[in-house]
């Protein structure tokens, strides 16, 4: 889904991210198509990308039609590119890291066609790849772990264990951590981006052992609904997952691609938009925001947001160190704080953090 090609973890291509860029200028006016890798009603990925199709169509006024079930084959990217590009559209938006090199290989045969790809890493002059700051929102869901857990022990499921999958559950580790020393967080890969029945078992499982919050960065709620159907809290990702499990979700990192995706067109439209490269965009551009706090003590929820206005003031960096791992290595040391181009070589779990990558 997000990312297919996991042994590019290291994500070489964001050295391009601050290369020099030209504008984009379209021969005819905007006509806008999505790619999508699952499908408008998947309730995790696809579905936060297809919210912002629909932003998109409501500002724009104007049919956007789109593809899904797209696989993460350069050919078959190509393909659905072509067949948009055939019909007259030129502006190009897809949403999948697997999508990098064949949007790539389009840009550069398709100069007066702009190209975005939520979640990629490739950039030409004529194509963005931008991804959100998902470590902010799920530093502040730990904190709300933090405040409301009684056994001081959390569970988490993730994908693979990737960079931009290891800074959220190493945020959320953190977030925890700070308003509750001592509060520990199992974790779990899939080795999957949706496996339904096996999120349910593990989710179990770590209720079985005490976990009393369980947060997913999953694609389904299948974790959560066995968390609210014992009674415990949950943590929900990519959009808000309340409906589901209204009892005990406590907040959902939520993305809103539109944040960044309405102004994007705007400026291509005026023939004034330059491409980014790879930039990462976060609470303060609203592309990563937290779905409203419940269940936690409004005192609490005050000090939750109000690490929320330093976040998008700038002042409040997740990633101040000391910052130690499980082995109780210092990864970054007092007195500074990681650099977004040093989170993408994440490959450890901090010290609070129970379970291997394994």
């Amino acid at each position: 889904m997000k990312f297919a090609k996991l042994a590019c973890a290291s994500l070489l291509a964001l050295a391009a991210a601050g290369a020099a860029q030209a504008q984009v200028k379209l021969t005819s006016k905007p006509k806008i198509a999505f790619i999508f890798y699952g499908t408008t009603s998947d309730g995790g990925w696809a579905d936060s990308q297809n919210a912002a199709r629909l932003a998109l169509m409501k500002t724009y006024d104007m049919r956007i039609p789109y593809v899904e079930n797209v696989p993460e084959e350069t050919a078959k990217v190509e393909q659905s590119v072509d067949l948009f590009i055939n019909h007259g559209d030129n502006i190009i938006v897809a949403g999948s890291y697997g999508y990098s090199d064949g949007l790539d290989a389009e840009a550069k045969a398709h100069p007066n066609v702009a190209f975005v790809n939520m979640g990629g890493i490739s950039s030409e002059p004529n194509l963005e790849s931008f991804y959100g700051k998902t470590y902010e929102g799920w530093y502040l869901a730990g904190m709300a772990a933090g405040y409301v857990t009684k056994t001081k022990t959390l569970g988490m499921l993730l994908g693979f264990p990737i960079p931009d999958v290891l800074w959220d559950i190493n945020s959320f580790a953190l977030g925890a951590q700070a308003v509750n020393p001592g509060v520990t967080v199992k974790v779990a890969f899939m080795n999957a981006w949706t496996d339904p029945v096996k999120e349910a078992q593990i989710s179990a499982a770590m209720i079985a052992q005490g976990a009393d919050v369980i947060g997913t960065d999953m694609d389904t709620d299948s974790a959560l609904l066995v968390a609210e159907k014992a009674g415990k809290y949950s943590v929900g990702y990519q959009i808000d997952m309340s409906k589901s499990v209204p009892n005990g979700i406590l907040t959902s990192v939520e993305f809103h691609w539109d944040k960044r995706l309405v102004p994007l067109v705007a400026q291509v439209e005026a023939g004034k938009w330059t491409s980014a490269g790879t930039p990462l965009y976060g609470m303060k551009e609203g592309v990563i925001q937290d779905a409203p706090f419940e269940h936690v003590p409004p005192a609490d929820v005050a000090k939750i947001e109000a690490v929320q206005a330093e976040m998008v003031a700038g002042t409040f960096n997740v990633w101040q160190g000391p910052i130690t791992d499980q082995t109780g290595k210092i990864q970054q040391p007092a007195g500074s704080a990681i650099t977004e181009d040093n989170l993408w070589n994440m490959n450890y779990l901090v010290s609070n953090v129970k379970g291997s990558m394994k």
